[in-house]
Order: structure tokens, then C-alpha cells, then sequence
């Protein structure tokens, strides 16, 4: 097992060297970090995320843990990106050292559970360089593991009445978090009412952690629902729905997403399935991998489903392949054949998810680049639309209008207030209210709020960039400030707008 631990060892301090060179980065490493950063600072501000979607703003379609928890950290450090970010960086540290904890607990084999903490780490480019970013997801894995973790170490009621706690917290980051628990709540019940029902302890240890999720989460939502959030529920389900599902993409997320990023720990656990007599054990895990699954792969196989979604599937497979490992080796003896073949595999494990991590870092000049922008945005006299990267206008100390996602979202939602919200873009930009458009790289206003608006009443003075890729984020979708647009004719009933930081093209 050296070898395989060395390569564990080389993968957390590759994602610590990773992570300490993005954390400081000053713009978006991920395309919707700054909507991310949106969101906290109307939480400091008091204002309400889930009210009626409107050009100023429309909240991400999900619920609030994420942004909450970012808040002592934005109070320390005084920087809320990075405060978002900390948050992800020290959940995924957090998730890591869960993975080596639990596979310790259920093998007593403190080199597998190490390699497993590594391994998951390795996995941080197959799952789209999304553990250290400004999004929810590594918070959610990290607190999805925390329960499971509690549910196993601990038989006591006042522990599972913890680890509901920590399901609802899950729930709150990701709504997807339902489907991670829904089979554990059932085999709870089916445990203790079913298969043993004598057990008056299990029972109430599963009615303290079904019990205190379902309060929790039933009395979240109506807090939520109320006052200025009434929207809440339109966010968190009605824009999702929406969505597209590519079915036709099944095949792909069980063969790409799954089998090829750790086909070592699918073999193995397919090997712990069919010898294992520790029926308990192996019904609690295949519960918990299939509510991940669920979890997964619709959020993965929709329009606009990212990689992002493969963070918990990854932590998953490590956690049940780390376990089986650990259960087959108990079976095999020091001097067998199997112990070698089962350290090369590690090693061709690890190779298979290496990677240059030099890919993931922010462009050389970058920084420089967006400094100049800024600059630039605050010359201009008047408001700014930056649809896809509207903390830029923040950073210029103006106005932020609502981000592209959602806004895209509620657009594909069919719900009543998307009619509303389109109508209150077509009305400003037809009325030019904004000085300056910053489109984004994909032409998102060219087609929003409809195909001639923005060309009738605005004119492309030409990019942001002259150089293609600057300012473009390394994770999730690389898309970055495109063409700027100016108004055609000068309103009457505002200032004349100051564009000259941005020259005509020639």
C-alpha cells in the first residue's frame, strides 16, 4: 500500500497548493460565483432573496444555508468572495477527512481510510474543479457525510437527533439533499418496525432523526414562504421544472460520470455486494449510494446540468469503494496475490485521475485585466447591465442587476412571473436606461427579453477584450464578458453617458 498512500499524500497537497492559489483570485473562478456573492451581500444588507423576481434581482434556485454560513466568515476576513469561498475550501477538507473517518470506523484500517480521503480529493478535476469555488456544493457534501457519519458512530437518540439536524442543514444548501435521505429514512423505518421490531431503542433513535429533519425542514419552508420570500417555493422548485430532462444521457452519466471516474472502486464494490454477510452494513451503504445516485442524475442529465452534481456522486463511490476494500481485504491473507494486485490498482487509480494543475489556475493576466475593466465601468456615467458578471459593476461601485442563470431559469419556467420579469427588461432596455451593456460571451441579451430589442435601441461598440479568453473562469462553464453595447440615441430624461473608456471598433 506505499505506493498508493505516497499518491493519497501527493493529491491532498496538490489540492491545498490548488486551493491556496485560487482562493485570493479577485474575480469569478466559476461563471456564477459573483450571483453567489450577490446573494450574501443582500443577506448582510437585510434585504430578501426570494421575493418576486425583478431586474435587480432573482435569487438562484436554491435554498439559503450556503449564504448563511459564509456570513462570519465575510465578518473576519472583510472579503465576502472569499469568505464563500472558505466556506467550499474547508467543507471539502472537511469531507475528506469524514471519507477517512468513516472508512476507519466500518474497517479499522487506517491506511485505506487515507487513501480514500486522497482519493476523493484526486477526484476535484473529473468533477469540475467545483470543491473550493463560491457554490454550494461542497458545503452540501460536507454536511450530507456529517450525518452519515453521526448515524454510524453513535446508536444514541440524542446523536441521530444531530444527525437529522445536519440532513435538514443538507437540505437547506441543496434541495437535492431529499433525495439523498429519502432511502435512509425508509430503511430506518423498515429496520426498526419491520425487520427487528422489538428494538424500542432503534425506534427511537429513527424517530428522532426522521422526526427532527421533517420539522426542520417543514418549518423552514414556511418561514421561508412568508412575508417578503413568498417566492421561495417558485425559486427552489418551480424554475427547476422547467428544465429539459436528456434522458438520452442515462448511459453516459452511469458509464463516464461513474464507472470511468473510479472503476477500481465499482469493481471492488461490486465484489463487497455479492460476498458480504454483514446484511445491516451493506443496506445502510446501498441505501445511501442510491439516494446519491438519485440526487445526481437528473441535477447532472438536464439543460444545464453541470459537473458540479458529481462532487457528492464521487464522495459516494470513495466512501463505499474504501469501505469494500477494507471488507474483502479482512477475507484475504497478508501473503496473498491479491494484496499486491490490489496496491497496483490504487496506484493506476490515482494515475487515472492526475491531472496538471496548472489547468485550473487563473489566466496570466487576468487579474491585471479585470482591474482595468473596473476602472474602466467606473468612468462611465450612468447605470451598467452586466448580465453574466454583474459584480463587476459592484466592484465599480454601481448598481448589480440580476444574473443571467436564474434569470435564464425562471425564463424556461413557464411561470406567471417570468412574463412579468421579461416585460421589465424589454421596457429598460428599450427606454435605454442603461449607460452601458456588458453581454456576456454567450449573447445571452441578443436573445433576452427577444431577439430585436437590444439591437434596436443599443449598438456594439465592440469587445471587452481584444484578446479572446480573458477573464474567462477555469471551472464550470468557461464564459466570459463578450460585446459591450451602447444606446443608439441619447434619451432626453437622463445625463449624457460618459463611454469613452470604451473606444469604437475599428
Amino acid at each position: 500500500m506505499g505506493p498508493a498512500l505516497l499518491l493519497a499524500l501527493v493529491s491532498i497537497g496538490v489540492f491545498v497548493w490548488i486551493v491556496t492559489q485560487r482562493a485570493g483570485h479577485p474575480f469569478e473562478l466559476e461563471w456564477m460565483e459573483g450571483g453567489s456573492l450577490q446573494h450574501l451581500v443582500r443577506i448582510v444588507d437585510g434585504r430578501a432573496l426570494y421575493g418576486a423576481p425583478a431586474l435587480d434581482f432573482v435569487a438562484y434556485p436554491y435554498p439559503p444555508v450556503y449564504y448563511y454560513a459564509a456570513i462570519p466568515f465575510a465578518s473576519v476576513l472583510g472579503d465576502p468572495l472569499l469568505a464563500l469561498r472558505v466556506v467550499s475550501i474547508l467543507s471539502s477538507l472537511g469531507s475528506a477527512f469524514l471519507l477517512y473517518s468513516l472508512i476507519r470506523l466500518e474497517t479499522r484500517r487506517s491506511d485505506i481510510a487515507f487513501i480514500g480521503a486522497g482519493l476523493f480529493l484526486a477526484t476535484y478535476r473529473i468533477s469540475g474543479a467545483y470543491m473550493d469555488v463560491a457554490r454550494l456544493d461542497a458545503l452540501f457534501v460536507v454536511l450530507v457525510l456529517a450525518s452519515v457519519w453521526l448515524l454510524r458512530r453513535f446508536d444514541g437518540t440524542t446523536a441521530w437527533m444531530v444527525a437529522g439536524v445536519l440532513a435538514a442543514l443538507a437540505i437547506g444548501t441543496k434541495q437535492t439533499g431529499l433525495a439523498v435521505f429519502a432511502p435512509l429514512f425508509v430503511g430506518c423505518v423498515y429496520r426498526d418496525y419491520f425487520a427487528a421490531p422489538s428494538a424500542a431503542s432503534g425506534s427511537r433513535r429513527t424517530i428522532a432523526f426522521i422526526g427532527t429533519s421533517a420539522v426542520l425542514v417543514v418549518a423552514t419552508v414556511l418561514l421561508l414562504i412568508c412575508g417578503e420570500n413568498d417566492h421561495f417555493l417558485d425559486y427552489v422548485m418551480g424554475t427547476q421544472s422547467g428544465h429539459e430532462i436528456r434522458w438520452w444521457m442515462i448511459p453516459s452519466f452511469f458509464g463516464k460520470d461513474l464507472f470511468l471516474a473510479l472503476p477500481l472502486g465499482c469493481v471492488v464494490i461490486g465484489l463487497w455486494l455479492w460476498r458480504s454477510n454483514e446484511r445491516e452494513t451493506v443496506w445502510f451503504y446501498v441505501a445511501l449510494l442510491l439516494g446519491i445516485i438519485a440526487a445526481c442524475i437528473v441535477p447532472r442529465i438536464k439543460v444545464g446540468g453541470a459537473m458540479n452534481n458529481l462532487i457528492l456522486l464521487h464522495a459516494g463511490l470513495v466512501l463505499l469503494s474504501g469501505i469494500a476494500l477494507g471488507k474483502l481485504l479482512e477475507l484475504t491473507s497478508a501473503r496473498s496475490v491479491l494484496v499486491p494486485m490490489v496496491g497496483f490498482g490504487l496506484v493506476a487509480q490515482f494515475l487515472w485521475l492526475g491531472f496538471d494543475p496548472r489547468i485550473v489556475l487563473p489566466n496570466e493576466g487576468d487579474a491585471a485585466a479585470g482591474g482595468r475593466l473596473v476602472k474602466q465601468l467606473r468612468m462611465i456615467r450612468g447605470e451598467v447591465l452586466i448580465p453574466a458578471h454583474g459584480y463587476l459593476a459592484a466592484r465599480a461601485g454601481k448598481q448589480v442587476f440580476a444574473h443571467q442563470m436564474p434569470v435564464d431559469d425562471m425564463d424556461n419556467s413557464r411561470l406567471a412571473v417570468a412574463a412579468s420579469l421579461r416585460r421589465q427588461y424589454a421596457e429598460a432596455i428599450a427606454a435605454q436606461r442603461f449607460a452601458l451593456i456588458v453581454d456576456s460571451a454567450s449573447r445571452f441579451l441578443e436573445r433576452y427579453p427577444d431577439d430585436q430589442v437590444l439591437s434596436e435601441h443599443y449598438k456594439i461598440r465592440g469587445p471587452v477584450f481584444e484578446k479572446p479568453g480573458v477573464l474567462v473562469p477555469r471551472s464550470g462553464w468557461q464564459v466570459g464578458p463578450g460585446r459591450v453595447w451602447v444606446p443608439r440615441a441619447e434619451s432626453r430624461t437622463r445625463a449624457s453617458p460618459s463611454t469613452e473608456a470604451f473606444p469604437d471598433p475599428p
